[in-house]
């Protein structure tokens, strides 16, 4: 029976069907695709829709009215002319129709204000979809590259099942020969047989972290994609360029900030309550009364009538000045948030800043220190071709090799990871 190389097996498994999905593909599909974006998207444009002269109160409000009635009465009358009118099933019919337009003209600036806030509240919908957009791209950009580091853990546990194989060929040939014991053999089987098992559910851990990436491009958990195994990394940055863009270009620091301006509107909206108020007054109206007895047995009008209302709260039991009061406190927490929030982002962008640092000088250590686990490696491996060394030192290099291999990615991931926090801190993940 013809059997399946182990090897050629997990390459043939991973591969199938398997089409390569670039970093940038899987962002645009999030961006398109992600539910958190595609709710801050309709929040936003519901402050857009509110944002309108008429939602702010600018506008004049026109409404069409209409009733009638009609009544069957007993009616008794006695006039001091002497005159009596006593009757019954005395019909009567009422009907009025008009347009009523009001329209404030003054209300203290209050409509300016409203206006203005409006403006803002859809300023900060636009800033909201921008910050779910910046929390998809870390996520994505996490999920991705784990996959991509998976990769390099297993492309380096294949490497050393290679080396394993070749292990047990040649202590295999010497115990054929007689030069060595069978423990040889059975030690490099059951030392073949660890990495395999670890292959296995490093695979498991790679189908895990794709399954993660499926979720967030909203594709069914087991859709199959590969991945390039590399993580590249951008050029290093400069700290004082950094913290200049924290200010222009940070979404969580844009948001506080404009949160303080709708804090300050609502102050000028309260301080309206404390002017006077004029709204204007008109009406178009058809009104006809008949009745089948009494005074009047018609009166009909039809006709434009305009006039004026004004009005001035002098004293309400202090409810606005409490008010105002509560607002003001209102703008001290949004400035004092605003504040702390922008200490914590430049304390984070340090700490990110000095990781970055930390994990590329890491990442150089650990690329060299691979390079020597290979070549230690390559030479235990032909000692013990030729006999001059046993399986345990070719094993301790073998061990040694693949902790080099899982550092290496670990610190390639650690490397991008904190790359992307410096991104998103400085307001320059969004391109």
């Amino acid at each position: 029976m013809f059997r399946i190389p182990f090897l050629l097996f997990v390459v043939l498994s991973l591969t199938a069907g398997a089409q390569q999905m670039t970093i940038e593909q899987a962002i645009e599909q999030a961006l398109k695709n992600n539910y958190d974006i595609a709710i801050a998207k309709n929040t936003a444009m519901q402050a857009s829709n509110n944002n309108s002269p008429g939602n702010a109160g600018m506008l004049p409000r026109v409404d069409l009215n209409a009733s009638g009635i009609l009544a069957n009465n007993a009616t008794k009358q006695e006039f001091s002319s002497g005159l009596v009118v006593d009757k019954s099933g005395v019909q009567s019919k009422n009907i009025t129709t008009g347009a009523y337009l009001t329209w404030t003209v003054f209300d203290g600036f209050k409509m300016f204000a409203t206006f203005d806030r409006l403006k803002e509240l859809e300023n900060m919908g636009e800033l909201n979809v921008r910050i779910q957009i910046e929390n998809t791209l870390v996520k994505v950009i996490s999920a991705y590259y784990t996959v991509a580091m998976q990769k390099q853990m297993i492309n380096g546990l294949k490497e050393n099942i290679a080396v394993s194989e070749e292990r047990l060929k040649i202590a295999q040939k010497k115990f054929d020969v007689g030069s060595t014991s069978k423990t040889e053999v059975l030690q490099a089987k059951v030392d073949m047989n660890a990495l395999k098992s670890n292959l296995i559910r490093q695979n498991n851990l790679l189908r895990d972290a794709k399954a993660s990436v499926n979720q967030l491009l909203l594709q069914p958990a087991d859709k199959e994609f590969d991945v390039a195994d590399s993580i590249p990394l951008m050029n290093p940055y400069k700290y004082e360029e950094l913290q200049n863009s924290i200010m222009a270009n940070n979404a969580d620091l844009l948001f506080a900030q404009r949160n303080i301006e709708v804090s300050k509107y609502m102050i000028r909206e309260g301080k309206a309550l404390t002017y006077p108020k004029l709204n204007l007054n008109a009406n178009y109206i058809f009104s006809r009364a008949q009745n089948q007895a009494g005074f009047s047995l018609l009166n009909q009008n039809l006709g434009l009538n305009l006039g004026f209302t004004a009005s001035w709260t002098i004293f309400n039991g202090f409810t606005t000045r409490d008010a105002l009061k509560n607002l003001n406190l209102d703008l001290q927490n949004a400035t004092y948030e605003y504040e702390n929030l922008k200490s914590l982002t430049q304390l984070n962008l340090l700490k990110a800043f000095r990781k970055n640092l930390d994990d590329i000088d890491i990442l150089k250590l650990e690329e060299e220190s691979k390079l020597l686990a290979k070549e230690n490696l390559d030479i235990a491996l032909e000692r013990f071709r030729l006999g001059v060394t046993t399986s345990i030192e070719l094993k301790l290099a073998q061990q040694s090799y693949a902790e080099a291999t899982n550092r290496l990615a670990d610190a390639r991931f650690n490397a991008k990871l904190s790359e992307t926090q410096l991104l998103k801190l400085s307001g320059s993940i969004i391109k």
